[in-house]
């Protein structure tokens, strides 16, 4: 892979307090909301490094429209989400370095809030923040809090260093955590074989004795797509995949009890929905007997409302259980179509 071309460079005056790392592919339409999150801190010291990642002429001409040498633009060929991140990274000169996705945006006082605690604890490596989750189709929040959505027990609190047993019990990071360059560059960054490099990253940091905090801050907005990779029924079992690994990968060495049975407790829990989601699949093929032998499988990991139900369905005749799904849909797209037209309205 060839190495990334400078389109625009400059140096702004002094050093960023905050370097956000942003590789771009296929987000045309994401990225100026993006951009605009960043250019509305209120606290001017910043940095946002765009990796064109696939030569995407409508990405330069996007980053290119703002003159702002606080914005600097790589370009290169498609090298993952990881490479792009990496490239970022190697350009960044920020103290701190953040990821954002390139359909993703911040809060106005994330480099204020964030900045100014890092500053203030210079024994902190890592600063976790919360999100607000927003649906791609409506505009409208689908979770008032990243946390919540992603199944967090625990609101959490600054002065709690998290361990590494509580973060492969419950993923405690939000991806667009700030981290420290140096810490950043003492653990590696994104890596390729690392399966997912997020969580690889801070699972590497932790093992490191990085000290890593998170406060309850809504300073994201996470899109949520339902063609994103965790969520694509075509990529979904690869996603997984990627995630058994990073787990399993974190808790591999560990004489900690604590991470070996955060690591059991973790697993379960993927092979919960792994189960629904085939039992799921088997209903609206027809194929009652999977589905049942699924949902039994999902009861088996965990009892849940969730699993209850899908046992009860597998008891219903396949016709019914498809025109049942079917109507769900045709409802929910309406609603979505209904959500449009009323903010279109209220314009």
């Amino acid at each position: 892979m060839s190495n990334p071309v400078a389109v625009r460079e400059e140096p702004a005056a002094g050093e960023p307090a905050v370097s956000f790392l942003c590789s771009a592919y296929r987000t045309e339409a994401y990225l100026p909301g993006t951009i605009a999150s960043v250019l509305a801190q209120t606290r001017p010291d910043w940095q946002l490094v765009v990796v064109d990642n696939g030569m995407s002429d409508a990405i330069r001409d996007i980053v290119l429209a703002h003159d702002d040498p606080r914005i600097v633009l790589l370009r290169q060929e498609n090298d993952g989400v990881e490479g792009g991140v990496s490239a970022a990274a190697t350009a960044a000169t920020g103290r701190y370095v953040a990821v954002l996705h390139s359909d993703d945006q911040v809060a106005p006082e994330y480099v204020e809030r964030v900045a100014g605690i890092l500053d203030a604890h210079p024994e902190v490596d890592v600063l976790g923040c919360d999100a607000v989750v927003v649906d791609d189709a409506t505009g409208r929040p689908r979770s008032p809090s990243w946390f919540a959505f992603a199944g967090a027990p625990r609101r959490p609190r600054f002065e709690h260093s998290v361990t590494l047993a509580e973060f492969i019990d419950e993923a405690t990071l939000y991806y667009s955590s700030a981290v420290r360059r140096e810490a950043w560059l003492a653990a590696g960054g994104y890596r390729k074989d690392a399966g997912m490099a997020d969580a690889a990253l801070w699972i590497r940091l932790l093992r490191q004795g990085a000290d890593v905090r998170v406060i309850p801050d809504k300073l994201g907005r996470y899109l949520w797509r339902a063609e994103s990779l965790s969520r694509n029924p075509d990529s979904l079992s690869t996603y997984q995949a990627l995630q058994v690994r990073a787990w399993v990968e974190g808790a591999e060495g560990s004489t900690d009890p604590a991470v070996h049975e955060a690591l059991a407790r973790r697993l379960r829990r993927l092979r919960y929905h792994e189960a629904l989601g085939r039992a799921r699949s088997a209903l609206l093929r027809g194929d009652s007997a999977g589905a049942r032998a699924e949902a039994a499988d999902a009861l088996a990991q965990q009892v849940r409302p969730r699993s209850l139900a899908a046992a009860a369905a597998t008891r219903i005749p396949a016709p019914l259980v498809v025109r049942a799904w079917a109507l769900k849909q045709a409802v929910a797209s309406r609603l979505r179509g209904l959500t449009r037209s009323v903010a279109r309205h209220d314009r």
